[in-house]
């Protein structure tokens, strides 16, 4: 199973990839629409991801932000928590992982929610926050 798993991961991201490169998420039938957002017009903190990512892919740094601003921060945390332990090992550290102190996860969660809450909010700046 563990193979299985992991080809799928090897095969489907770069093909994901190729087609979030490809086709523009929001003018495709093909990604499918926010259930949280159909079902209540509020944006949830996932909303405009799936652009930011075809944004992303071509380099539009100004796309990425306009469309979920909580989406690069995210993409630096996922990489800090993969690239921590090879650098530790290859510099021969012992360097916490900030990701494993108790607090974290709760400064994670209020931050997602705050975002949420926010970007939901009618004023400006905070209309800024919702996805183009």
């Amino acid at each position: 199973m563990a193979k299985f798993v992991k080809w799928g991961v090897i095969i489907g991201i770069p093909l994901l990839a190729v087609l979030y490169y490809l086709l523009q998420p929001g003018e495709s039938d093909v990604f499918p629409p926010c259930i949280f957002y159909s079902a209540t017009g509020l944006y949830c903190p996932g909303c405009g991801s799936q652009r930011a990512i075809h944004s992303m892919l071509h380099l539009n740094l100004e796309g990425v932000v306009s469309n979920n601003m909580l989406f690069i921060p995210a993409f630096l945390a996922i990489g800090y928590h993969y690239i921590h332990p090879p650098l530790n090992k290859k510099f021969h550290l012992n360097l916490p992982n900030i990701f494993y102190l108790k607090s974290t996860p709760w400064i994670i969660f209020g931050l997602i929610m705050l975002y949420w809450i926010l970007r939901n909010l009618p004023w400006y700046p905070l209309t800024e926050l919702a996805p183009e």
